[in-house]
């Protein structure tokens, strides 16, 4: 036995033929029932000529004498005759596995990264190992990428454990496993081409698995329940702790599921996307400004924005019960919005991206009587050049303006020679970008104001 024990051999004398119960949203079991789960989670090997569990033993298990648990659980009578072609089922627990690699890709605000006991400096590119535990605060966003190219991001006031970051040997497969402790995560999981890839995301109240889909998870913090909806692929729900075939259901692209900590099952369709009106508009403004078409299904809606398409750099978002969402400022630049509405049952909707360009662009006036004559004032923020255009226009509105000062490259004009009567005046502002690839210029007026002169 020893002898067999001692025998190696060449990674190309194998092939797999791998099956796992994966794609599966269920009920997270406690204590001994959650490692009684864990642990029956298993993998085929189809034998070729010259193995024999010694041998697989040796190489792949953690420890040698495992073989005799997977002997077993197939019934062999024989370790050392098993025919060639012949399936064997090991746990996942016995493989070997190698640390998998995960790193920060982007992170804003104040986030937190623990790691062997010890708070580890957030920069971009770092290491980020099994059994982190990573933290993001208000208004703070961060977003992990495995080694197999999925994304994990964390939005505001959320907080996850990294369990399983793994690389199995004998399968050449992944093993991920996040546990959501507090709010929400968007997980984007790159296509699982082989049969023993596992990505699972942890809740207190359930497990969620999928093959490659982007799909989000939210614990609600009041009730317990765990959210997971589903935008692209499909993931199916088990009930309870079961995990067999008879109890899943599937949630396609468009639907959630719905865990409470009762141990009900709830599913339904997300609402459909949201329109943006206006979505092209320059966020000119201090504050930015969005409003969303109405739609009586929506209790509220959700905002997030990115520096990019696939919203890895998450930049900044809200969300109210309302059609009308503020920002707080963001620098100027090129960004993308990702609205959803949000359900009067706890689901949130499909998204809809549009993008936008952010270039601050204040614009404010005032005019007053002074010693000598009226003077009209106007003031605002916005980087790049800067030229103002002054218009008075007497009696009306519409009329054709008496005054029409243009290229006023500073902040103040008097003028002495306004006849007594009823003016309207405003300001306008022509805002260059400081950025050379954008020829598009800001253009802008302040509302009319009145102004009676009375000499």
């Amino acid at each position: 036995m020893s002898e067999d024990f001692r025998d190696r051999i060449s990674s190309s004398g194998l092939r797999l033929l791998v099956g796992s119960l994966i794609c599966v949203l269920a009920f997270a079991p406690t204590g001994a029932t959650a490692q009684q789960t864990l642990e029956s989670e298993q993998v085929s090997y189809v034998f070729k000529p010259g193995d024999t569990l010694f041998r697989l033993a040796n190489k792949y298990f953690r420890k040698q004498s495992d073989y005799v648990a997977v002997q077993r659980i197939n019934r062999i009578k024989n370790p050392r005759q098993i025919p060639v072609g012949k399936s064997v089922r090991i746990p996942f627990h016995l493989l070997k596995f190698r640390p998998s690699e995960a790193n920060l890709s982007a992170f804003r605000g104040a986030v937190s990264i623990a790691s062997d006991g010890q708070n580890l400096t957030p920069v971009a590119g770092l290491d980020i190992g099994e059994g982190s535990r990573l933290t993001t605060a208000a208004r703070s966003f961060l977003t992990l990428e495995l080694e197999d190219g999925s994304r994990v991001s964390l939005p505001s006031n959320s907080r996850v454990t990294i369990t399983r970051l793994r690389h199995i040997l004998l399968t050449d497969s992944v093993d991920y496993e996040i546990a959501v402790d507090k709010g929400r995560i968007r997980s984007k999981v790159a296509p699982l081409d082989k049969k023993a890839d596992r990505y699972r995301v942890r809740t207190p109240v359930a497990v969620s698995a999928v093959r490659g889909t982007d799909y989000r998870t939210r614990v609600d913090e009041a009730s317990g329940t765990a959210f997971s909806e589903t935008v692209e692929g499909t993931i199916v729900v088990a009930a309870g702790d079961s995990l067999t075939a008879g109890g899943l259901i599937s949630v396609p692209a468009g639907t959630g599921a719905a865990a409470s900590a009762t141990g009900g099952l709830a599913k339904a369709d997300l609402l459909s996307p949201p329109e943006l009106l206006d979505p092209a508009k320059v966020q000119s403004e201090s504050d930015l400004q969005f409003s969303i078409v109405s739609r009586d299904a929506a209790s509220g809606h959700r905002l997030v924005v990115a520096s990019d398409a696939g919203f890895v750099d998450v930049v900044s978002e809200t969300q109210g019960q309302g059609t009308d969402l503020d920002l707080a400022p963001i620098p100027n630049g090129r960004y993308f919005a990702k609205v959803t509405a949000l359900a009067a049952d706890g689901f949130e909707g499909m998204p809809a991206t549009y993008s936008f360009k952010r270039q601050l662009s204040t614009l404010g006036g005032s005019a007053d009587a002074g010693d000598f004559g009226y003077r009209f004032k106007w003031f605002g923020e916005g980087d790049g050049q800067r030229f103002y255009r002054l218009q008075i226009l007497k009696d009306s509105k519409t009329a054709i303006p008496v005054i029409d000062e243009v290229g006023l490259s500073t902040d103040t004009i008097t003028l002495s020679d306004l006849m007594d009567g009823e003016y309207y005046w405003r300001v306008g502002v022509i805002q260059f970008s400081t950025d050379p690839e954008d020829p598009e210029a800001i253009q802008k007026w302040t509302d009319f104001e009145k102004l009676t002169v009375a000499n």
